[in-house]
């Protein structure tokens, strides 16, 4: 039988998209092996991230400055129990502009022996500069800056 000229360039991009998809299994087979170890630094720097943008969701929905300034512990507690995944402990402490320590109860999450014995916490600052007060039927700044520093760990 004879092969006509037409056949070969046939064959040749057949062979082609074969060694293509040979080519493309092998690399996402080399991919799923590859195990990239988690570094300590890449976790601190995502729960830093997750801290702020815990806070910060808080803060636009005027709930942080609403429990920090009226005292109410224990929703902070449980508003930051709700947004945060249940492996990630966390630790708050509340100061005001001179460095003292505002809050009397402990706002707490987790396991205590997990902060003493960990190398790798993530740490971050949160201003409040104030709140709106209700003075004869208008609102006012009131001026009283606190610092928020939240500390985070996986557990």
């Amino acid at each position: 039988m004879k092969m006509r000229n037409g056949n070969k360039g046939q064959i040749r991009v057949i062979e082609t998209i074969l060694a293509s998809f040979i080519i493309m299994f092998a690399l996402s087979f080399a991919n799923i092996l590859a195990i990239t170890p988690t570094s300590p630094k890449y976790d601190v720097t995502e729960l830093q991230k997750l801290g702020y943008n815990v806070l910060q969701d808080l803060d636009e929905k005027e709930l942080l400055p609403r429990f920090v300034y009226n005292r109410e512990w224990g929703n902070l507690r449980a508003a930051l129990r709700v947004t945060l995944s249940s492996d990630v402990y966390f630790n708050l402490t509340v100061y005001d502009l001179h460095g003292s320590q505002i809050n009397d109860a402990l706002l707490f999450y987790g396991n205590p022996q997990t902060f003493a014995d960990s190398t790798n916490i993530a740490s971050v600052t949160y201003g409040l500069v104030g709140y709106p007060a209700r003075v004869n039927a208008t609102y006012q700044a009131v001026y009283q800056p606190r610092i928020l520093i939240l500390q985070l760990i996986r557990g």
